[in-house]
């Protein structure tokens, strides 16, 4: 019997459990009633239309109802917000009140010596029973049978039959009712008490009553149909006795009385079992059973308590992931974890000598021993002995498969015990020092002498024992050495659990998580109990009295569903879609399944573990002000930016997440000044100027960027600022006369007569000359230099931190800031100047190929001759160490180390930009959720390096070479910047095999006014590009070949060219016709007037080239990077990305 709950208050004089939930019902004599929640402590409700003392109260057992009746002679019939019905007719103090289990009805007893029968929905009175000659205390409907018990204190308890008053009820469902008297017939009247009787109740199941009375006795009584007749009595309280219960699940009788004890007997010997005594001696007066476990509940003068027969917790242990060993009181069993069947292994109470009784020895804990992997062996702890409570505890040992002659059963006591080894179990002793117990050899050897509480099974045969003492402390003991390994000031351990690299530990109202060398990661407290945890996909899932609820590696804490029960998790299993299934038992060993929904954990961990991918797909399908929130307190708002709807709001969490071109965009929409104002002080912190220019436009403060433009070396924008608004200070010195001369010409008179031109002056400009002589004379006004060059690009003061990372995909196109110099609503009106291309410009006057940037076809060369993996050395074809890491973790010296070691990397200054956007992250090896296989971050920049092969492609349709080989060499760049998976590996390979393929072919355009140019031509058009360029330099190629009169090569590109046109339907139909031209004139002539390194195979299988002389070579040595390949005595760098110093090294990792 242990105390679950105690509430002071007025003197109790009923008590009723709600069926379901952990809510019970108190009535008080000074006329409250108050609803608690006895799992939380908490009352949630209080109730006081009655007049006087309410003397009794009940939960309808199905409807959320109760009833009540008190001193103001009314029954009344509540929900749980109000009094719905108030049934009047009693002329003295009602007693007592009960519901009907099916029908509409209410019983009560009150003291004018008579019970009613009501009918609440129609509020009248269905049947009166009267025979009683004092006041009625206690009266009760049969839970199944057409039945009512009735107690009074004439010292004589009745049973009636009402199967009239049900017969009539149904045929006159809604029709009024006219007393007969005949409604509820007398059975049998129990008179065998000696003093007034107090109270009586059934048997749910049995056809039993018992009673109980002044005479400080409580009797039990058979009956049938015809009759009741005592059966027995309970004798041993010492006062009057003044309720007594059936429990329903217990197979006990509960009582309590005025001698300040509550008794438990056992129903089936009908000998008292459990005694408790109130230490306030406070008189108790009543006292109810919970229909669906083991709690009952009992009133005093001064107080509410609640108990339990039974510890919540049903002991259990999962063997091998599939066998749930659990114990019932004193029934061992096990469940099939797969199929939920069960099996009932052992009855722990016939091999315990003498036989214990119902409270005693009861199973409270299971251990499995691991280390014997022979035969399946379980020790279990026993609860204390009620009559010897300070006494070690009972152990038992059981072997499923005993040997002949074996019992399979060895008893010990000990306070706590675990195992060591195969034969071997440490365990303290009544001296509470540790000894070590070979139980098949019988031999006890003391290995600890310090004073310890508890002791805990750890891996590796080692024991976590919880020291007692004026500092308590956990500690880890090897009991091999019998010496102390590590150890941590902690106190009340109850339960621990080893996952991973992690020690979880539990106590009463806190986990917490250790490394294995007990250094404390975590901690959490709890309000209310921790009932259990378990650990799943590296988090912790637990429950507390009232809610299933999980806990991450950074200390997240959230809520996963309300339990009307309290449950002991068992195992989790993962289900599709974020769902788990999750393994429990309840309070009363019930074994129950619970899908949970673990996308909000799952959630928390990507954001851990900056998983953009999982991030953004769980932000997609749940948008709500918590996920906002959450996203904004961790530092991510651009993810919120998703979210959010309104264009404010859009502002702050872009400003917030140094999103400056979002910002600016919403700025733009919303128009209002201070917004620019914030803008502009954000990007001067960052050092953006470009976007700090924009704002100063949008706000039209033109000294401030005319110091901006000074600042920055923009000449040019200083000068088109002073056709807006003139600014002596900048201007140069003709710009500044011509103004002066304009604007005010007496000053321009006086300035030409100070520089020694004669002027005709009036007499103020000759005071002003007076006046400038007396200062010293005059001075040129020089304009100040600018303090740098202009340049386009951002100054990077502010260095982006870990949350920018994940910023970056924000969205796939950059918002363009309009300058008022640039776009449509200009202030000045530049001169529109047609772009002049350089010599290698295509000069064809056909339509202009579609770039479009083929995402799914992978684009392989197509020489099969070639060796990929030969070119690229062993490339992302490796596990290995990746620079990524050492960037992302802020150590570019080992990330560099390691790309000259994978690629030769030796020109490494183009890469420092790059990594100038990276966080400054160090890598925390304690940190329990960072390993060394995981990136701090995961740095995605695929989106960049689309955007930049999309742009590549744009500026070789212009003919600007010089742009296309900058963006291709920064898609180089920017991949050995950017954290891949393995299944990414085909899409890298494509990229760079893309960018190798466009940087030859600007190579070659390079090396066109060096050389051959008709042979470099037509090794351009040989090169495999996207189809709309390859038709290009084919076209290109045809050109040249026929005005050099090579018309066997013109036949030949010509060939190739009419077969890519026919298979693209965006050419015009024109450039076909042009081409088949070319092929006929070829033909005619049929001679080539220049001998070319060319044949006519490589333009269906691209050649091996030199990246440096343009040659078909066969032997080579490549980059070991992009692949390109150079003659055997080239020594320099790649031509191509212009990183790595070409020849042989391991090759790039992917992981």
């Amino acid at each position: 019997m242990f105390i679950k709950f105690e509430r002071h208050s007025d003197r109790v004089k009923s008590v009723s459990f709600h069926p379901h939930r952990p809510w019970v019902l108190s009535a008080l004599h000074s006329g409250i009633i108050e609803m608690i929640d006895y799992r939380i402590k908490k009352r949630i409700a209080i109730y006081d239309d009655h007049k006087g003392a309410v003397r009794s109260v009940q939960f309808h057992p199905q409807l959320n109802l109760f009833c009540s009746g008190g001193d103001d002679f009314t029954v009344r019939v509540w929900n749980f917000k109000q009094c719905q019905f108030i049934l009047k007719g009693h002329l003295d103090y009602v007693r007592c009140v009960t519901f009907h289990p099916i029908n509409p009805w209410v019983l009560s007893g009150s003291d004018d010596q008579t019970a009613r029968v009501w009918n609440y929905q129609s509020r009248q009175t269905i049947a009166i029973l009267t025979g009683h000659t004092h006041y009625i205390m206690a009266c009760h409907f049969h839970p199944t049978q057409d039945i009512i018990i009735t107690c009074s204190l004439d010292q004589t308890a009745r049973l009636w039959n009402y199967g009239v008053l049900k017969q009539r009820y149904a045929q006159k469902k809604n029709q009024e009712y006219v007393l007969s008297g005949a409604e509820v017939q007398v059975i049998s009247i129990l008179d065998a008490h000696k003093d007034q009787i107090n109270w009586c109740a059934f048997h749910k199941t049995e056809p039993f009553i018992i009673t109980s009375a002044d005479d400080k006795s409580i009797k039990l009584w058979k009956y049938n149909d015809n009759k009741a007749w005592e059966f027995d009595t309970l004798s041993g309280h010492t006062n009057n006795v003044c309720c007594s219960e059936f429990h329903s699940k217990g197979d006990v009788i509960i009582s309590d009385s005025e001698d300040h004890t509550v008794r438990i007997w056992d129903f089936a010997s009908r000998k008292q079992i459990g005694i408790y005594e109130n230490n306030h001696f406070d008189r108790y007066w009543i006292v109810t059973c919970h229909q669906n476990n083991y709690y009952f509940a009992c009133g005093s003068d001064t107080m509410l308590q609640v108990f339990t027969l039974h510890k919540d917790r049903v002991p259990f242990i999962l063997v091998n992931d599939r066998y749930l060993c659990m114990a019932e009181q004193k029934t061992l069993k096990v469940v099939e974890v797969i199929s939920g069947q069960q099996q009932i292994i052992r009855d722990i109470s016939t091999v315990i000598t003498p036989t214990p009784t119902l409270l005693e020895d009861n199973i409270e804990f299971i251990e499995y021993n691991t280390y014997d992997t022979q035969k399946t062996q379980l020790m279990i702890r026993c609860i204390r002995s009620f009559k010897e409570p300070t006494k070690p505890k009972r152990h038992l040992l059981l072997v499923f498969q005993p040997q002949k002659g074996d019992s399979g059963v060895k008893q010990f006591f000990a306070f706590c015990a675990c195992f060591i080894g195969k034969s071997k179990i440490a365990r303290i002793n009544q001296d509470q020092q540790i000894e070590l117990y070979n139980y098949e050899t019988e031999v006890v050897q003391l290995i600890d002498e310090k004073q310890s509480s508890k002791i805990f099974p750890a891996p590796g045969g080692k024991i976590l024992i919880q020291r007692i003492g004026t500092i308590p402390q956990l500690e880890l003991f090897d009991p091999l050495t019998k010496s102390s390994l590590h150890s941590v000031e902690y106190t009340n351990a109850k339960y621990i659990h080893y996952a991973e690299s992690y020690l979880i530990v539990q106590t009463k109202l806190s986990l917490k998580i250790f490394t294995k060398q007990l250094q404390k990661l975590i901690e959490i407290k709890e309000q209310i109990n921790i009932k259990s945890f378990i650990w799943i996909n590296n988090f912790i899932i637990y429950t507390t009295k009232s809610q299933i609820k999980y806990l991450l590696l950074n200390g997240d804490t959230g809520v996963l569903k309300s339990t009307e029960n309290i449950l002991y998790l068992v195992k989790g299993e993962d289900q599709q879609q974020s769902k788990l299934k999750l393994i429990a038992l309840d309070n009363t060993a019930k074994y129950l399944t619970e899908i949970l929904d673990i996308s909000e954990p799952l959630f928390k961990i990507a954001i851990m573990n900056k998983d953009l991918n999982s991030i953004y797909k769980f932000v997609e399908n749940n948008q709500n002000e918590a996920i906002l929130s959450y996203l904004y307190q961790k530092r991510l708002a651009s993810v919120a930016l998703k979210l959010v709807k309104d264009k404010q709001a859009k502002f702050s969490l872009s400003l917030d997440s140094g999103n400056l071109d979002y910002a600016y965009k919403a700025a733009i929409e919303i128009k209002e000044p201070q917004l620019f104002e914030q803008l502009r002080t954000e990007a001067l912190r960052q050092g953006n100027h470009l976007l700090v220019d924009i704002c100063d436009q949008q706000l039209s403060q033109f000294d401030r960027l005319s110091f901006l433009y000074l600042c920055t070396g923009n000449k040019d924008k200083q000068e088109k600022l002073q056709n807006i608004n003139p600014n002596f200070i900048y201007l140069s010195q003709i710009q500044r006369k011509t103004a002066i001369k304009n604007s005010i010409p007496k000053l321009y008179q006086i300035i030409d007569y100070l520089n020694g031109t004669p002027q005709k002056l009036d007499e103020n400009q000759k005071e002003t000359i007076e006046w400038i002589k007396s200062l010293g004379g005059s001075q040129a006004m020089i304009p100040p230099v600018p303090i740098m060059k202009y340049k386009s690009d951002p100054w990077p003061l502010l260095q982006m931190n870990e949350q920018d990372i994940i910023n970056l995909e924000i969205t796939d196109e950059a918002v363009v800031p309009q300058d008022i110099f640039t776009f449509q609503k200009q202030v000045i009106q530049e001169p529109n100047v047609d772009e002049q291309y350089n010599d290698t410009q295509w000069r064809l006057d056909e339509e202009e190929p579609i770039e479009e940037f083929q995402e799914q076809k992978l684009r392989d060369s197509v020489n099969n001759n070639i060796d990929e993996q030969a070119l690229r050395g062993n490339f992302i074809f490796q596990n290995g160490e990746v620079a990524i890491k050492y960037f992302a973790a802020g150590d570019y010296e080992t990330g560099i180390k390691l790309l000259k070691q994978q690629i030769n990397l030796i020109n490494y200054q183009p890469l420092f930009k790059l990594l100038v956007d990276l966080p400054n992250f160090q890598m925390l090896t304690f940190s329990p959720y960072l390993s060394n296989a995981t990136l701090p971050v995961k740095i995605n920049r695929l989106n960049e390096v689309k955007n930049l092969i999309k742009l590549g492609y744009k500026y070789t349709t212009d003919a600007k070479f010089n742009e296309v080989s900058n963006c291709f060499q920064q898609v180089l760049q920017k991949l050995l910047v950017t954290d891949f998976e393995e299944n990414q590996i085909d899409e890298i390979k494509r990229y760079i095999n893309i960018s190798r393929n466009y940087l030859i072919a600007m190579r070659c355009d390079q090396l066109k006014k060096d050389g051959n140019a008709l042979e470099v031509t037509c090794k351009m058009a040989t090169i495999d590009l996207q189809p709309g360029h390859r038709i290009l330099t084919l076209r290109q190629a045809l050109s040249i070949s026929y005005k050099q009169k090579n018309f066997i090569t013109c036949q030949i590109i010509a060939k190739k060219l009419i077969e890519l046109l026919k298979n693209d339907n965006n050419q015009k139909p024109e450039v076909l016709q042009n081409a088949q031209k070319y092929e006929k004139a070829s033909q005619q002539q049929n001679t080539n007037a220049i001998q070319i390194e060319f044949q006519e195979q490589w333009l269906n299988e691209q050649p091996i080239y030199s990246a440096n002389t343009l040659k078909n070579i066969s032997i080579f040595k490549s980059c070991p990077y992009d692949g390109s390949v150079y003659e055997i005595d080239y020594q320099q760098t790649c031509l191509i990305c212009g990183l790595c110093q070409v020849g042989k090294a391991s090759g790039l990792k992917y992981k």
